[in-house]
């Protein structure tokens, strides 16, 4: 980013507001008033954002023109004389319309919602101790061979270890493949917890990942990330704990291999069948780590022998609680709908409900680690702030990735959503929720209304004379004790006070009849409460039920982030990763979440054209291709004048002027959006060209396979994204390091974009052979319309060639033949 770009964005992004807990004591200021001051929201109405609504504007005003003369013109040349194949034509010309009118749709669709973003400035130091709630912590995974147990493992220590008061969170874990592995491997999580989190709070690292603090580049040296004692003191410490943390490693390793043999055996002797697999087995809630004292324990004063080699940590004056840990595994039968992650959240948020029953939750993916030890505090003061924080449901944070490659290849930051799409979806409603990083409260996933569309409250402590009415046996199901749960939630919707919570045999025995296969039977979960069903996407669905009620949501972006995981290196898994989303999108746009259908005044306009176009964008694909492989690209003509772009004439001057004012004004929003976001044009335009590899492959596949599900009724597969560990030992070599990212791995999402890079690149060459870029502008527009799809696909050729990608480059292949191509024409000239 350069300087100017720099001091742009510094003149219009608010900094962080500083209230220092003094100054709050000395004017005794309530508690009420302190909520006040815990968010400051900010509209960015610079002047780059009013240009960038100007150019909007302006743009929008251009297509209206140019689509009433291209149609206008289309008439006059279907009814011309000359036209000797009337139906012909009259279809090229249709089609080419249709798809124009259609990326001018979606185009405007995607601009429209963000053109009142906000800055939201959180300041977790005017958070009073005494008014932070209890929270319950979600984290998930399903299958330990694609889900590395050491990397859930590092995932529940930075939870553990965050900046929260021990005594109120929880950390559930829910295993959702019934794994002995993962259980194991959380119980040996739970143990090293009892060294880790001292040693976190002792010296304030960051991260508080273990993996990631020990092994990461930039934090291997003693002195990084240092806050606290002398460094002889640290580095004895960080000695201490980084020989455990590898014991822990090697154990974990053990258990692995282990494992694969037991596997082995029960697949030899039919074992496996007695004892559960993935899709069978029963129920299990098991409370690792109890809840500690309100009190803080302090360790005791170590002296250390100089004789010996032992080395013992001084934790005299620090607080050795841990936060409570409970490992959960729902009841999956043969023949029952267990409607994937949406379940197992759902099961979670029920046994949670008798256990500690906290008002807020946070959900987290087990490669999503806590990177920021404030960041849930962070999230709690958007959802108690003063100024309408008791409306928001849910507050997403954005989530950002290690271990991607530095050219970031296949886009897996996706800085253009989280920085633009999300930041400008909080001047409306709210961003929409993405899986993880997300805090919710427990109320508003309960189904009940916000407090503004509540206009007949109790007097007492803000209870609803409705909510008593809505908590029913057919709508929670049959659970007196999680009935009582939910009551107390909804009484006590307005406040942050922290319920009772219990772990004794009774609600660990009720926990464990919640996470039953057949509990849900005849209820709405899935349907009006908790995480939404009937899609892979249940994320979007679930934001969009809660935001139709009229709740809010917030984004919280943090220095340093708040969370960092994983993302798929190889093409193969980020292109399943991509189908996954579109198919699921298009599975709520054939739902009664469609957001066309929901007839309710609570959904903000442009929130509705938000998710509209959330859940229509695969369809681009069937247009892009046509524009991309159809053969009747100019320079594959008989007559190099005759293809889609002149439809047998000549561009005109009206033509050219319109492409030329189209183009620049879609180059100004670009730039303007690159500077009220904070991205780089380098980040826009990876996002851009993964934008065609996904939509000539991944978007196509799932348009196939909803048209399927709605046709046939064949559900859509689902598949699992492998995680990856996130770091290797400082002396790993780069190239080890991003071995996967050259890895081929064949899959059919591969054939349309190959096809199309195919097709474009010989007709670049056929154009330079037979001189057709000599016939006129529609040829020369036509290879700039090639060469505009291959540079798009660049990053798709880079993964077809695998490690020959590093060695030999396809742009420069490409220009070196054009180059001799453009050699033997010239002298041809020469000679004639």
């Amino acid at each position: 980013m350069s300087m100017t770009h720099s001091m742009l964005i510094r003149t219009f992004v608010l900094p962080p507001i500083t209230i220092h807990k003094e100054s709050l004591e000395d004017k005794k200021m309530s508690s009420a008033a302190v909520e006040r001051l815990l968010v400051r929201t900010t509209k960015l109405s610079t002047i780059t954002i009013k240009l960038y609504r100007l150019v909007i504007i302006i743009r929008m005003g251009i297509l209206v023109l140019f689509f009433k003369w291209r149609i206008s013109t289309a008439l006059v040349m279907m009814s011309s004389p000359d036209t000797n194949d009337t139906s012909t034509v009259g279809a090229m010309w249709a089609v080419s319309i249709a798809g124009e009118l259609w990326f001018a749709l979606m185009w405007v669709l995607d601009q429209l919602p963000k053109m009142q973003p906000v800055h939201r400035a959180v300041d977790v130091t005017a958070l009073d101790e005494s008014l932070l709630p209890t929270m319950d912590v979600f984290v998930t995974t399903a299958d330990p061979d694609k889900e590395p147990p050491l990397v859930t493992v590092n995932t529940i220590l930075s939870i553990l270890a965050a900046d929260y008061p021990a005594d109120r969170f929880t950390c559930y874990v829910s295993d959702d493949g019934g794994a002995p592995l993962t259980r194991e491997a959380v119980a040996e999580a739970a143990r090293f917890a009892g060294l880790w989190v001292p040693f976190c709070r002792k010296h304030g690292v960051e991260p508080r990942n273990p993996e990631a603090y020990f092994f990461s580049p930039g934090t291997a040296s003693v002195g990084a990330g240092y806050k606290g004692r002398a460094w002889p003191e640290l580095a004895r410490d960080r000695r201490r704990v980084r020989r455990e943390y590898e014991e822990l490693r090697l154990r974990i390793d053990a258990l692995k291999a282990g494992d694969m043999r037991r596997q082995r055996w029960s697949l030899a002797d039919g074992t496996c069948l007695r004892r559960g697999t993935v899709e069978d087995h029963a129920g299990v809630v098991d409370v690792l780590i109890g809840r500690p004292s309100r009190t803080p324990q302090l360790g005791v004063r170590t002296i250390v022998d100089g004789t010996t080699n032992l080395q013992l940590m001084d934790l005299s004056s620090v607080d050795l609680r841990v936060p409570a840990v409970v490992y959960m595994c729902r009841e999956k039968r043969h023949g029952r709908a267990h409607h994937r992650k949406a379940g197992a959240m759902n099961a979670l948020l029920r046994a949670s409900a008798v256990l500690s029953n906290a008002p807020f939750i946070l959900n987290l993916d087990c490669d999503h680690y806590v990177n920021n030890s404030e960041a849930l505090r962070a999230g709690v003061c958007l959802l108690l702030d003063g100024g309408g924080g008791s409306d928001v449901a849910f507050v997403q944070f954005p989530q950002r990735f290690d271990g991607v490659d530095p050219a970031d290849r296949y886009a897996n930051h996706n800085r253009v959503f989280f920085n633009c799409t999300e930041l400008g979806l909080d001047g409306l409603q709210g961003p929409i929720y993405v899986g993880t990083g997300c805090m919710f409260r427990r109320s508003a996933l309960y189904g009940v209304d916000p407090p503004r569309w509540r206009p007949h409250r109790g007097a007492a402590a803000g209870k609803d004379d409705d909510d008593d009415a809505a908590i029913k046996p057919d709508t929670f199901g049959l659970s007196t004790p999680f009935l009582g749960s939910v009551r107390v939630v909804l009484e006590q919707w307005n406040t942050s006070t922290s319920p009772p919570c219990s772990f004794d045999g009774a609600a660990i025995g009720e926990a464990t009849a919640l996470v039953s296969c057949g509990y849900e039977d005849r209820t709405a979960w899935g349907r009006d409460i908790g995480w939404m069903y009937d899609t892979v996407t249940e994320d979007v669905a679930t934001g969009l039920c809660l935001h139709r009620r009229g709740w809010r949501s917030a984004y919280c972006a943090t220095a340093p982030d708040a969370f960092r995981g994983t993302a798929p290196l190889n093409l193969t898994d980020r292109l399943h990763q991509v189908l996954r989303w579109a198919a699921g999108s298009l599975e709520i746009f054939f739902s009664r979440n469609n957001a066309l259908r929901l007839r309710t005044g609570r959904l903000h306009p442009l929130q509705r054209v938000a998710y509209l176009n959330t859940t229509v964008y695969p369809f681009t694909s069937i247009f892009l291709l046509v524009y991309c492989a159809f053969p009747v690209i100019p320079l594959l003509a008989t007559n190099a004048t005759a293809g889609t772009f002149s439809m047998g004439t000549q561009p005109s001057a009206t033509y050219i002027a319109f492409l030329a004012a189209l183009m620049l004004t879609l180059a100004m929003v670009a730039v303007l959006e690159v500077r009220w976001s904070g991205i780089t044009l380098g980040e826009w335009w990876r996002n851009e060209q993964f934008w065609m590899v996904s939509a000539t492959s991944a978007y196509l596949a799932a348009v196939v396979q909803v048209a399927l599900k709605v046709a046939a009724g064949k559900e859509i597969s689902f598949r699992l994204t492998a995680k990856q560990t996130t770091t290797t030992s400082s002396g790993a070599d780069v190239n080890e390091k991003f071995a996967e990212l050259y890895a081929v791995r064949w899959t059919v999402l591969m054939v349309p974009p190959a096809v199309v890079l195919a097709v474009n690149v010989t007709s670049m060459a056929a154009a330079i052979q037979g001189g057709r870029w000599r016939n006129g502008p529609a040829a020369v527009l036509a290879m700039v319309f090639n060469a505009w799809v291959v540079v798009h696909l660049y990053p798709f050729a880079l993964g077809l060639m695998g490690r020959w990608s590093k060695t030999l480059n396809p742009i420069l292949l490409l220009i070196a033949v054009f180059t001799i191509r453009l050699i033997c024409f010239i002298l041809h000239l020469h000679m004639l």
